[in-house]
């Protein structure tokens, strides 16, 4: 069982007055089953051995890095982390983003599988943020989070990557 007894006390009053809180992962987890190991391990190899008869060494590097990511990711738990909706920001863990760095947000609600919230920064080296909703409802989050930034209509598909992370189990 996780341990989220340190989660219960509100946000600190320097990030404004909380609308919403809720603790989520740092990353999704998923079942995998024997085949799945098999399978990876099998490409894994396979890749392996194609990079050194082709030479092709840097391919060999970056294959040996992912599996090295993959194993160290999979044999620690993901932590449980903070996420608030703050008049003063998106606070994720103890970080917040103002509402001045957020260019837009949108939603993909597709439950059971997909219940996510995206954030894009203006800032172009800033990577998306993905904040699952769990039994959240959109609807109340839209509702105060459309006073503060933009919400995308026009994106209502998970990002291909998202996708393909979820539907390959990484």
């Amino acid at each position: 069982m996780r341990n989220e007894e340190n989660f219960s006390q509100p946000v600190k009053a320097e990030f404004g007055t909380e609308y919403f809180s809720w603790t989520v992962d740092e990353y999704p987890q998923y079942d995998r089953g024997l085949f799945w190991y098999v399978f990876t391990v099998g490409t894994g190899i396979a890749l392996l051995v194609y990079s050194v008869v082709t030479a092709n060494f840097l391919f060999a590097l970056i294959i040996v890095m992912f599996s090295l990511v993959m194993y160290m990711t999979h044999t620690r738990a993901a932590g449980r982390i903070r996420f608030a909706i703050t008049d003063g920001g998106v606070v994720i863990g103890e970080t917040l983003y103002p509402y001045k760095d957020i260019k837009r947000y949108w939603f993909v609600y597709e439950p059971p599988e997909v219940k996510n919230i995206y954030f894009e920064l203006k800032s172009a080296l800033s990577p998306r943020i993905t904040v699952d909703l769990g039994d959240k409802n959109p609807n109340e989050i839209r509702e105060v989070l459309g006073r503060f930034v933009y919400e995308d209509f026009n994106e209502d598909e998970e990002p291909i990557s998202d996708f393909l992370a979820r539907f390959f189990k990484l």
